[in-house]
């Protein structure tokens, strides 16, 4: 990792699983007041909220709506939703 990735925000690719990749876009501080209102609201839902808000494809989002992450495939939802997370963590060393 790098710090100045990590403060620019910069963009990062992740094996979820061997032969996909996914995009994700790395949380700004917003993102984490948002996380923590997640968190409070619906804990279960909390990996589909973090992939539907950090996946890209193609300079978009992967997902269009929580919804849309939540109908989608569980086990890639959790595997990108946890990718996610561990941003959160970037830097606590």
């Amino acid at each position: 990792m790098s710090i100045v990735d990590a403060i620019a925000l910069r963009s990062v690719f992740v094996e979820i699983r061997p032969g996909l990749s996914v995009e994700l876009r790395r949380p700004s501080a917003l993102d984490f007041v948002d996380a923590v209102q997640a968190a409070e609201r619906s804990p279960g839902q909390l990996y589909a909220w973090l992939a539907w808000r950090h996946a890209r494809r193609d300079g978009g989002a992967l997902f269009t709506s929580l919804e849309h992450a939540l109908d989608s495939d569980g086990q890639t939802v959790r595997a990108i939703g946890q990718a996610a997370e561990r941003l959160y963590e970037e830097g606590r060393d």
